[in-house]
């Protein structure tokens, strides 16, 4: 499940890269959904460290 979880993120971060890029009116809003993903995938990242 762990991994299902990177994957599905890895995939909705490249979709946030094409919104960012493609509407510029919401580039704060895109941004704020890639931080997001970013610090979620970190967060998993560290978790798997240390096990």
């Amino acid at each position: 499940m762990f991994m299902n979880r990177i994957e599905v993120l890895q995939k909705e971060r490249e979709k946030v890269l094409v919104n960012l890029a493609e509407n510029k009116g919401n580039r704060a809003k895109w941004l704020t959904a890639l931080m997001d993903i970013d610090d979620e995938m970190e967060e998993m990242s560290e978790i798997k460290q240390k096990n």
